[in-house]
């Protein structure tokens, strides 16, 4: 039970950029070419803002898909940034980088019933250990470029927040290959708790004797229990696809548990109090912040007082997934008790109230 005025720390979390991008790899610059590519990156943005690998394959978003050209805000060609040889031996040399409509896109998801995944993301810490014919080793960050950019390409495409480990000095007395090797979670989490996260994947590679990797992968709460834990596994053919495997694992569990469905024709409303605002700074500051997510529609502000302000937010969803939403900004933290408040009485006890984060 939570005492009055005890407030609830937030998950480590930051706003995703880039949701409504995406980038194809491409033989050439022909016209041509890239109207046949313009399906194939809406979808992988569909997926970054749901979630869902599998939401480009529903009939209701067939058409959507289909007249991806009219979403095009903007587009341009850049090098390839990738880590597979199999693209480069390909001729891919270049990239197609395309914006979308994202009031478009956004509009389309909720009208087919999509949860979304909001722009506010929890941020994934990966351990990694990696067995290669006898040599052993964990990954850590600015270390093996390949891997670690493989990484990086992979994460982005599901729009997943993932972090290595600097494995210093502090990292090194704390964990060590065999605690990784062994998914050792209670030693994993301790060793996390400086990295400020609230989910940390595990992942131990190993190529079997015919050349094949074997992949185990794991994903902790970190605030959880073991049997929060989620677990999965695989045999692949190269090191980079057990990459793969472990990111696009992290980001269909995550996504399960963040995402929201929100209403297509109405919005309902909430009545916020965030204390903690001594200026204009501080109150743009939260304005900016609870315009910035998905799940509100429109913020009103009701009534400012001396040090906290009072606003209608007209909410998408429930009041569950605002409270979800608002755990991972970084920017507010939800605070019990209204002692000592001006503005609440009509709402009767059923106050949100909000501490503005330094």
């Amino acid at each position: 039970m939570l005492l009055p005025g005890l407030l609830l720390s937030p998950a480590f979390a930051l706003e995703v950029e880039g949701l409504y991008q995406a980038q194809v790899p491409v033989t050439g610059q022909t016209r041509a070419e890239r109207l046949k590519l313009y399906p194939a990156a809406l979808a992988q943005v569909l997926v970054k803002l749901s979630g869902d690998r599998t939401v480009p394959d529903l009939p209701q978003l067939s058409d959507f898909i289909a007249r991806a050209v009219s979403l095009v805000q903007q587009f341009q060609y850049e090098e390839l940034q990738t880590a597979s040889p199999a693209l480069i031996e390909a001729g891919y040399k270049r990239q197609l980088v395309v914006k979308f409509d994202a009031d478009a896109i956004r509009q389309a998801l909720i009208n087919a019933s999509v949860p979304l995944w909001g722009r506010t993301r929890s941020e994934v810490l990966l351990w990694l250990a990696v067995e290669d014919r006898g040599a052993r080793y964990l990954l850590a960050a600015n270390t093996l470029v390949e891997l670690e950019s493989h990484l990086t390409e992979q994460a982005a495409r599901r729009g997943l927040p993932l972090i290595l480990p600097l494995m210093d000095l502090e990292d090194q007395m704390t964990l060590g290959f065999a605690d990784i090797w062994g998914d050792f979670r209670q030693d994993i989490l301790t060793a996390s708790q400086r990295y400020g996260v609230d989910m940390v994947l595990v992942g131990r590679l190993i190529r079997r004797s015919d050349g094949l990797w074997r992949a185990r992968w794991s994903l902790h709460h970190a605030a959880g229990f073991a049997s929060d834990s989620e677990h999965w596994s695989g045999d692949v053919n190269d090191q980079l696809e057990a990459l793969t495997l472990g990111v696009d694992g992290a980001a269909d569990y995550v996504s399960q548990r963040y995402a929201q469905l929100f209403s297509a024709t109405s919005a309902g409303t909430v009545l916020l109090t965030v204390t903690g605002v001594e200026n204009l700074g501080g109150y743009a500051r939260a304005m900016k912040y609870l315009e910035s997510l998905d799940i509100v529609a429109n913020v009103e502000v009701g009534k400012v007082f001396v040090d906290h302000v009072l606003f209608r937010l007209a909410v998408r969803g429930d009041t569950s997934g605002l409270t979800r939403a608002l755990s991972l900004g970084n920017v507010l933290l939800q605070s019990q008790g209204t002692a000592g408040l001006s503005g609440n009485d009509e709402v009767a006890g059923r106050a949100f109230v909000y501490q503005l984060l330094p």
